[in-house]
């Protein structure tokens, strides 16, 4: 009964974390303030929650483990925080010489005391964005500790991709495949797929989703492939539940592939190429079913979708042209800003005083995570992002042998992270949010798998996960 009151108090929890992680992609990326306030405000008050609920039970004797990476998540925001606090022009030139030099030159007197950020209203509205998918993925790590609602969850990604898939299609083949829906036509146009203004950030999601559609159609596959070799006409199988199950979670692969082949992001099939050989590594059962799908979903999407305009961006653009110039001309900036940054959210305002080329064009992100990372918030705050990222990683890596939808979501999660080298993922609303409750399942089941391995080192005796209801 006590079972039965706290699964109901935690749907306080799951729900809203469900339903935003399905409407923000569709409310276009949530780049729109309508769309990324809302968000913030359900991830902070979820998570808030969340923590009061497990300072409570365990003040009242329950067990509830810490939230992994919390104190480098802590770290990470006091810098940002740091970034925004003014100091004096001394302690200024030494510890960031490039925020002196701006604050300088923008001043017709001598300056008094200024912070390290050259942007703090954009510091302050990053922070915040920090804080809210901080929080949101602490609640993931809390409260989806139980397979059928993680099961849940990442059906939600994988239904949202479909939707988005469908709509972007549809769209494409409207009478203006710019405009959004058939009703808002955005100012920069060009890019526009789907639901989102940036088709690049359009394939950032479905590469996401698409690990997580392999996981479950693998998952089918062994169910199915186990009550076929039970069967005296294994074709039977088929028509069983698991078997229905498989077929349609096959179709909802090949609607994704279809999807990030119709896009034309060179980044999006980059970092698809990237978690699909991460699902292929880590499976223990089903690798070879899960190769063959993969394989039969390529070939059709390549048989349905004209990649010429992909072919030719990968053979007129490259990368030269598109970023190892930016990145070039960006990293000068960091003997400027060698400790703290030039403040976190803040590259569009600094970097516009080093920028030598393209300067007709206002570059809001660095178009790499990692070198806006260290740009941003100098080599503390790089250390901080990439010991978070590693430790993601490696817990994620550890937890993927257990099934087949936990190597997806350690292919989802580093899709994610290669595409991050040529774009900018974590900043847009929708796409972070999603990285942020996938990483918090990533590391409850990574615990789940440490604790099973201890249990088993004490007694051999073959045991019940203690995470699994």
């Amino acid at each position: 009964m006590r079972r039965a009151e706290a699964e109901d108090r935690r749907l306080a929890f799951r729900l809203p974390i469900l339903f935003v992680l399905a409407a923000s992609p569709l409310a276009l990326g949530s780049v729109h303030e309508p769309a990324f306030i809302p968000l913030l405000v359900v991830g902070c008050a979820v998570g808030i929650a969340s923590w009061a609920r497990g300072y409570w039970s365990r003040a009242h004797g329950v067990p509830v483990p810490a939230v992994p990476g919390g104190r480098l998540l802590v770290a990470l925001h006091a810098l940002v925080l740091l970034q925004l606090v003014p100091l004096p022009p001394g302690l200024l030139g030494v510890i960031s010489p490039g925020s002196r030099a701006f604050y300088e030159a923008m001043s017709l007197v001598p300056i008094g005391w200024t912070p390290v950020t050259l942007n703090p209203a954009d510091t302050a509205r990053g922070f915040a964005f920090l804080l809210g998918m901080s929080l949101l993925y602490a609640a993931c790590f809390r409260e989806f500790d139980d397979d059928r609602w993680r099961s849940r969850l990442l059906g939600t990604v994988v239904l949202t991709a479909c939707a988005m898939t469908i709509a972007a299609l549809v769209q494409a083949a409207s009478a203006d495949p710019t405009r959004i829906y058939g009703l808002w036509k955005p100012r920069w146009d060009w890019g526009v797929f789907g639901p989102y203004v940036s088709r690049n950030h359009f394939a950032g999601y479905l590469a996401m989703a698409i690990p997580l559609a392999v996981g479950f159609a693998a998952a089918s596959a062994l169910a199915v492939r186990h009550s076929w070799s039970r069967r005296r006409f294994g074709w039977v199988a088929l028509g069983e539940p698991a078997g229905i199950a498989a077929m349609r979670r096959v179709a909802a692969v090949m609607v994704l592939m279809v999807g990030l082949l119709a896009s034309h992001s060179r980044g999006g099939l980059l970092a698809f190429a990237a978690g699909s050989l991460a699902v292929l590594a880590f499976l223990r059962r089903g690798r070879a079913v899960a190769l063959v799908l993969m394989a039969a979903v390529v070939v059709i999407g390549l048989l349905w979708v004209d990649v010429g305009a992909t072919r030719a961006a990968f053979v007129t653009r490259g990368l030269q042209q598109s970023r190892f110039a930016l990145w070039r001309d960006a990293i000068r900036m960091f003997p400027h800003f060698p400790v703290l940054g030039a403040g976190w959210n803040a590259f569009g305002t600094s970097y516009t005083h080093y920028q030598t080329i393209e300067r007709y064009e206002w570059y809001g992100e660095a178009h790499n995570e990692y070198l806006q990372a260290l740009l941003d918030t100098g080599v503390a705050g790089a250390a901080l992002v990439l010991a978070l990222l590693v430790r993601l990683v490696t817990a994620a890596a550890r937890a993927a042998v257990r099934s087949p939808i936990d190597a997806a979501i350690l292919g989802a999660l580093l899709a994610c992270c290669v595409h991050n080298f040529v774009d900018f993922n974590w900043q847009i609303p929708a796409n972070a949010a999603t990285f942020a409750a996938l990483a918090g399942l990533a590391m409850r089941r990574a615990l789940a798998a440490t604790e099973r391995a201890t249990l088993t080192a004490r007694d051999p005796v073959p045991r019940i996960d203690p995470l699994t209801p």
